[in-house]
């Protein structure tokens, strides 16, 4: 081979490696996917009308959680890679944040599967009434940052009222208030 060819196959493999280098480094500034941090709350098995709030995606190192209407707070729950659970909570509405995460609602497992309700079945009693309009409230104006009425044209009192609530914790989450 003349020293032409090798100058002309030198350049072309150095051309070759910078491209492969620069692919190879906008592969590697993409972000990986970050699951949202969501929670849940189910039964507490150990203790009767208690509850388990477990949660996962949280970016802080721990995690507060409050209960609807001002019944308590939990501040410092450790969240190693994200996750936390918090056993022995009384039976509340919750939501969930961390310094780097905003409120996030907790939402309450299903129950187990139970025949459907005959005709003359009353309607879902006033705590899952409020349960129920809390959520909404939460979901609805964090959404936007704002009360929003509700979309539900007649709603009971009880769900209303945990409407009312849930849209007041919302506005008063870090989200909301920018804090």
């Amino acid at each position: 081979m003349n020293r032409a060819s090798c100058l002309v196959l030198t350049a072309a493999m150095t051309v070759t490696a910078a491209c492969a280098a620069s692919l190879g480094t906008v592969a590697e500034a993409r972000p990986s996917a970050v699951p949202a941090a969501s929670c849940s709350v189910t039964a507490d098995r150990e203790k009767p009308n208690s509850v388990v709030v477990s949660g996962e995606g949280f970016k802080g190192a721990s995690v507060t959680l409050t209960a609807a209407g001002g019944d308590g707070t939990w501040p410092g729950i450790p969240a190693p890679g994200g996750s936390f659970t918090r056993a022995s909570l009384p039976d509340h509405v919750y939501t969930a944040e961390s310094a780097q995460d905003p409120a996030v609602g907790c939402a309450r497992a299903a129950a187990p599967q139970s025949p459907p309700p005959s005709p003359q079945t009353s309607p879902p009693p006033a705590n899952e009434q409020y349960r129920t309009g809390y959520q909404q409230g939460l979901k609805d104006t964090l959404a936007t940052c704002e009360k929003n009425p509700p979309k539900n044209l007649a709603p009971d009192p009880n769900w209303q009222s945990g409407y009312d609530k849930g849209a007041a914790a919302a506005l008063g989450s870090k989200r909301c208030t920018g804090s």
